[in-house]
């Protein structure tokens, strides 16, 4: 299985990649609101906390066990966010649906050919973060509002820059979903994070988020603290990770060797940057900083 694929089959709650105008390919199925209300549809939980501080009204949100903002908890559930149920949604007349994806242009193709109107937000990075806060605010002209969300993140930026200094400490993060464990590289939201907050992440990457685990790699960097980052069920993910662990070529690592391991707790650390970063990179350097 490629590495590509296997990803996406890991994937059930929010992502990551391309941003695209909200827009819909003309034909006689094409999903059309005539009134002038505007009609969003949120698919990720990220997106929907960032439209609902924006002060944007969200008439679909995302089918999932996460918590919701309360001014969402009339709106219509339009199925998980790997899988929105199209019918549904469109049965809403969005002028806009607004996701967060991984699986890029074949994602876009499905809304594309079922004649629904979206735009595609890059929350990889933190800095993408900022930037698909600067786009939504200003689309749904709530530009002060995100402006004012910006300056409290960048403070939290800079502060975290003048209290933790660069360390020596290597760092490595693994992904880990039931049945399967990766390499997040710098590329990731939770690597970017340890980059912010003055960590060294063992693995970089000009292309990919994720790698396949390389023990040879990982036992040659030997990093002295491994943080996990779990996905979709997270009990199950630990005990995948757990397993993993059990093997004798991990037991060679300093981490392993003094239980520097470190579960990250998931409403924080996601496939997906949100809305939490501020308290993120607060928790993120206190890992770093312990020691």
């Amino acid at each position: 299985m490629s590495l590509k694929k296997k990803i996406v089959g890991l994937l059930s709650l929010s992502t990551l990649t391309l941003m695209v105008g909200c827009s819909s390919t003309e034909s006689n199925n094409e999903v059309t609101n005539k009134s002038d209300k505007e009609v969003v549809v949120a698919t990720s939980v990220a997106v929907t906390e960032i439209l609902d501080e924006l002060g944007v009204e969200v008439s679909g949100v995302p089918t999932t066990s996460y918590e919701l903002p309360e001014s969402v908890k009339d709106a219509t559930k339009v199925g998980s966010p790997m899988n929105p149920d199209l019918e549904i949604i469109k049965s809403l007349k969005p002028t806009c649906v607004v996701s967060v994806d991984t699986l890029g242009s074949d994602f876009e193709k499905k809304f594309t050919e079922n004649n629904i109107p979206s735009e595609f937000v890059n929350l990889s990075t933190v800095d993408g973060l900022k930037e698909t806060i600067v786009t939504l605010g200003e689309k749904f002209d709530k530009s002060d509002k995100a402006n004012e969300i910006i300056e409290e993140l960048e403070n939290k930026e800079k502060e975290l820059i003048l209290k933790n200094k660069k360390n020596d400490e290597e760092v490595l993060v693994l992904f880990g979903a039931p049945g399967s464990v990766m390499v997040s590289t710098d590329l990731s939201y939770v690597g970017n994070l340890v980059r912010i907050a003055g960590g060294n992440n063992i693995f970089e990457s000009e292309t990919s988020s994720f790698m396949q685990v390389n023990m040879e790699e990982i036992i040659k960097r030997n990093p002295d603290k491994i943080l996990i980052m779990t996905h979709a069920v997270p009990e199950e993910a630990k005990k995948t990770v757990e397993e993993e662990f059990a093997k004798e070529t991990w037991k060679q690592l300093d981490a392993i060797k003094n239980d520097k391991i470190y579960y990250l707790e998931n409403g924080y650390f996601g496939m997906s940057a949100n809305l939490k970063v501020i308290e993120a990179l607060d928790k993120m350097g206190e890992i770093l900083n312990e020691q």
